[in-house]
């Protein structure tokens, strides 16, 4: 189980660090970009969810791991893109 916590923060760090790079080459303004990378990795895992499904077993369940860890860290990336959205916004209006 610490295994599949740190693999989920570790894709997260990955997806973190992917939007930072996108912020810096986009002139340090949030784009669409920001917004469509966590989704993208959430509909990967629900693939891989579905997939595991198809396969079974127990190695359906490690499967099914892997997609619920990668779909966690999709969310956790658009929630943290999200808010840093939001303070942004509060800091150009003050």
């Amino acid at each position: 189980m610490t295994g599949l916590v740190l693999w989920i923060l570790l894709v997260w760090v990955v997806l973190l660090s992917i939007g930072w790079v996108i912020y810096r080459l986009q002139g340090q303004r949030m784009t669409w970009a920001h917004y469509i990378l966590p989704c993208v990795v959430v509909l990967g895992g629900a693939v891989i969810v579905m997939i595991s499904v198809d396969i079974g077993g127990w190695n359906g369940i490690g499967y099914a791991l892997i997609g619920v860890s990668l779909m966690t860290s999709g969310l956790l990336t658009l929630i943290t893109t999200i808010i840093v959205n939001v303070v942004m916004r509060r800091r150009r209006r003050d």
